[in-house]
């Protein structure tokens, strides 16, 4: 079995890596709530007169929107990981050239770790921007490439596995 997860190594260590980011920001939440949005709460601070309109209600807002987007990177590591795992095992297993497989996997696992990284920069970047679709549009190209691989490598594994599927030969 290890030769065949051989050639998916690249994307497992990616995958397994964004699930331990998932893991890990599940427990700095669980364990730190205060401390992070004391933080984001500090970081927008220099930007109560021109960002916030002199109003810490903005403030106490966008740090609740920022703990929300810190919720979707703890949720979109783990499943997306251990979806990109399952994808990866499946790839491993198939009948694709080894060069495919590599590549395949190594998009799956940029794609994983990409997408969680981007919630995870627009929970700490917007208390400073002061905006949260505006954070996402200031890493828009982070996401939607990430999206774009994930989607790549997941269809990509759909095709051979139906070629597998519809295929005469015994294996």
């Amino acid at each position: 079995m290890q030769s065949k997860l051989n050639s998916v190594k690249w994307g497992l260590v990616l995958a397994i890596f964004t699930i331990l980011l998932g893991f890990i920001l599940g427990a700095a939440m669980g364990g730190a709530e205060d401390q992070i949005k004391a933080f984001w709460s500090a970081s927008a601070q220099p930007g109560l007169a021109t960002v916030y309109n002199n109003d810490p209600q903005k403030i106490t807002a966008i740090v609740e929107r920022s703990w929300k987007m810190m919720q979707r990177a703890h949720m979109h590591a783990a499943a997306i990981g251990a979806a990109s795992l399952v994808l990866m095992y499946l790839l491993a297993c198939l009948n694709v050239a080894t060069l495919y497989k590599k590549w395949i996997s190594i998009l799956l696992g940029i794609g994983t770790l990409g997408y969680s990284l981007s919630w995870l920069y627009t929970a700490f970047a917007a208390p400073i921007i002061g905006n949260i679709p505006a954070t996402k549009a200031s890493i828009h190209i982070l996401a939607a490439g990430s999206i774009g691989m994930l989607l790549v490598g997941t269809t990509a594994i759909l095709f051979f596995s139906i070629k597998a599927l519809l295929s005469n030969e015994e294996r």
